[in-house]
């Protein structure tokens, strides 16, 4: 079943001289997935999260999976493995590596002191690479000695190289009987992609007419949240009739003149019937009376699909997609479907895990479950929730959590478990008790100030060392090294908030915000500078994009044009070529304007007078002069025009208006370098360095350059907190202070009753 390289050092050798002088450029580079004639190349650092860092297997005993994502479209002929990895000079002949599928060992691999960099090539059973998701493993056995060992000694250990190793695919397309039940196996995220392309086919004019555009920001949506996280570019094109209509009656296919591109898997087919009518069969056509929804091979190859999107009227064809993008729709085992009815609210708030008791969830509503853990150095027990910095009251600059957990005995006092806040230490629990023991709502503070925008994740690692920790040829026993984490456990977390620091394009990457304040984007209107395929193209991958971060339908959102009445709007997105945007917008724009505003750098800063703020500051610490307390400190900038435009540069810029609208504008030289702009946008390399109130970046992702704000505009309703309370809070000594002078007092006025009354009963003596 497997190869070996027995000149496989020469060879890692080999490959080293040829790429010491690349390395460190293509380290930037983001890894892809390479397609030939149906066969695939796939690094395994693209099945790991996308990192370019190598496998580590360290200690006497290490285990790590990799997820093989299996496509039901694709029928695999062939799949091999190819391995380049390292292991430790010290280790014995007795080492081995192992690679596993599904939990099956493969092959075992050898470990050589004298020859530490080895090359393996492994065939893969073709039963164990059914659809789904299936776990490619390595299991690594190190000794460097045959008696009194060390298990976590730190000469054991073996890398693999993940970009230099790879796994080879070979396949065919697969067809199966269409069903709208099965639309997340045909746009399905488990295709060896790096980008999805989706392709819409309209019939000629059709986006001229608005019900049909919020048609396409429906699909976008929809086709976007299917996928997941596979960024989505999209793709408009006009259909051309292509057959007498004589010959179209008499024709045998149901989309007479549609054919798909060559380079695209799937399409969607929108329009009304009458406007689809040169594009289908009169059978076809006749099946549709309302709202309707229908999925079906594409004449042109049954492994391909079409995705019917149509209706009577536009208003149908709105609502047809529209139901495709509803989270959580059930739809049946059928090819079509028609709508008899859609109601819909709007303005509705995100959703969020309901409270047991007011400002506490507990973890099981986060989707966490009770989790236990083994052994020394186990895989730590991770819960996610959703916040930001601003959302929290700023008279605490921490949150608490409650954590209930229960270990084992014989635990040394070096043990703990430690809790992490997006990566960050936060805090040690200790378990040094003998015997056990249960822990119920322990506390942990964890600080605002570690918080990121969107999903926070805490992690709880557990360091657990037993008492018996060996010795000269002493085993080591780890069985009764547990640690048990209970779902009961809660965190202090306040209603969401829509308080938020602007402009933050860090924020709008990570939670879709300021957009998304009312989760079906009500009050938000997205403007087109013109209606050109190229533009409304690029507007639609944003908006997926937007779709897959929120996690939820923007249905309310309004597509807008230059001329549309902003008023009632509380947030803006804008799309165009930089010469088309509106007057208005390009006034606006801080950064990346050519001839008006390239950007405003902070060089310093510089000290100014203000006697209001000198006042408000004299009233807290009047003991402190108030010229002093007066000033000021404000940025020093430099202002920067040029001359030149964007060149083959795209931008996202945003800023606030006067009166408080965010906006936030995708430009970029002409169409072509928008639509190529967006579509890079939305990969995980440049939507992932989203920050600043502006970011440009190239065609090809690489030169990524932001400007940061210099000053900043706060939106939304503040968390509630008195003056007062604030101030006792910020001061600690005043608080204790004013605590002291209420007791005193409160002592002084009991003495003073008592006294009054000793008087009235003659008890003075």
């Amino acid at each position: 079943m497997s190869r070996y390289y027995p000149h496989a050092l020469l060879a890692a050798c080999f490959w080293a001289s040829l790429s010491c002088s690349t390395t460190w450029a293509q380290a930037l580079q983001p890894l892809r997935v390479e397609q030939v004639e149906g066969e695939y190349r796939i690094p395994l650092g693209w099945l790991n999260n996308q990192h370019h860092a190598p496998i580590e297997l360290r200690g006497a005993e290490s285990r790590h999976i990799l997820k093989l994502p299996i496509s039901p479209r694709l029928a695999i002929q062939e799949a091999k493995i190819e391995m380049v990895y390292t292991n430790s000079i010290s280790l014995l002949p007795r080492s081995q590596l192992a690679l596993t599928l599904n939990d099956r060992v493969l092959a075992q691999l050898p470990v050589k002191a004298d020859q530490p960099d080895h090359a393996a090539r492994i065939t893969l059973p073709l039963d164990g690479l059914a659809p789904g998701y299936r776990e490619l493993g390595f299991r690594a056995a190190q000794h460097y000695t045959n008696e009194c060992e060390d298990p976590s000694s730190p000469e054991l250990y073996s890398q693999i190289d993940t970009e230099k190793s790879v796994l080879r695919v070979k396949t065919t397309r697969r067809a199966f009987k269409p069903s709208l039940a099965r639309l997340d196996d045909i746009f399905d995220r488990r295709l060896w992609l790096d980008r999805y392309t989706l392709h819409i086919l309209l019939p000629p004019q059709a986006m001229q007419q608005e019900e049909l555009r919020q048609a396409a920001a429906q699909l976008s949506q929809s086709i976007a949240s299917v996928v997941d996280y596979l960024p989505v570019s999209i793709q408009l094109q006009e259909l051309k009739p292509s057959m007498p209509q004589e010959d179209q009656a008499s024709s045998a296919r149901r989309f007479p003149g549609v054919n798909l591109p060559d380079t695209a898997w799937d399409a969607v087919l929108l329009g009304t019937r009458d406007q689809l009518l040169p594009f289908l069969s009169a059978k076809q056509a006749a099946q549709i009376k309302s709202g309707y929804l229908g999925i079906f091979h594409s004449d042109q190859d049954p492994t391909r699909y079409i995705l019917l999107v149509s209706g009577t009227t536009a208003a149908e064809v709105r609502d047809a997609a529209t139901l495709l993008n509803l989270p959580g729709l059930a739809l049946p085992d059928r090819e079509e479907i028609q709508l008899a009815e859609l109601k819909l609210e709007h303005g509705y708030k995100r959703k969020q895990p309901p409270q047991v008791e007011k400002g506490w969830i507990t973890f099981d509503q986060l989707g966490f479950h009770t989790t236990s853990m083994k052994g020394m150095y186990p895989p730590p027990a991770r819960v996610e929730f959703w916040a930001f910095r601003e959302m929290f009251d700023p008279a605490r600059p921490f949150i608490e959590l409650q954590l209930n957990f229960a270990y084992g005995a014989g635990f040394d006092k070096k043990s703990a478990l430690n809790v992490l806040l997006n990566g960050q230490f936060i805090q040690a629990l200790p378990m040094q008790e003998k015997h056990g023991d249960q822990v119920f709502r322990a506390k942990v503070r964890l600080p605002t100030v570690s918080l990121r925008p969107g999903m926070n994740e805490l992690s709880f690692e557990a360091s657990m060392i037993g008492e018996d920790v060996g010795g000269a040829c002493e085993p080591i026993f780890t069985d009764n090294l547990r640690v048990t984490i209970f779902e009961d456990s809660r965190i202090e977390l306040p209603p969401i908030s829509d308080y938020m620091s602007l402009p933050d394009l860090g924020l709008l990457g990570k939670t879709a915000l300021p957009y998304t304040r009312l989760a079906d984007g009500h009050g938000v209107g997205l403007m087109l500078s013109d209606l050109s395929p190229a533009t409304i193209s690029s507007a639609l991958t944003l908006l997926g994009k937007l779709r897959q971060v929120h996690k939820a339908p923007l249905i309310s959102l309004r597509i807008l044009s230059p001329t549309d009445d902003l008023t009632g709007l509380e947030g803006l997105i804008v799309i165009g070529p930089i010469n088309a945007l509106p007057e208005s917008i390009r006034t606006g724009m801080t950064a990346f304007m050519p001839h008006q505003r390239w950007q405003t750098l902070m060089i310093g800063s510089k000290i100014e007078t203000d006697m209001v703020t000198g006042v408000k500051r004299w009233v807290q610490d009047p003991l402190i002069p108030l010229v002093k307390l007066s000033e000021v400190t404000t940025p020093a900038v430099a202002e920067v025009n040029l001359s030149e435009g964007l060149g083959q540069s795209a931008a996202l810029v945003q800023y606030v208006t006067d009166n408080g609208l965010p906006v936030t504008v995708l430009t970029a030289a002409d169409h072509e370098h928008l639509v190529g702009g967006a579509a890079r946008l939305v990969e995980h390399s440049t939507w992932g360095a989203l920050g600043g109130s502006a970011m440009l970046w190239s065609m090809d992702g690489e030169a990524i350059a932001k400007a940061e704000p210099v000053t900043h505009s706060f939106i939304g309703e503040a968390p509630s907190v008195s003056p007062v309370s604030y101030l006792l809070s910020d001061r600690p000594g005043l608080a204790i202070a004013v605590a002291i002078g209420l007791i005193t007092m409160l002592a002084l006025f009991t003495w003073f009753l008592l006294r009054q009354r000793a008087r009235r009963l003659n008890m003075d003596t």
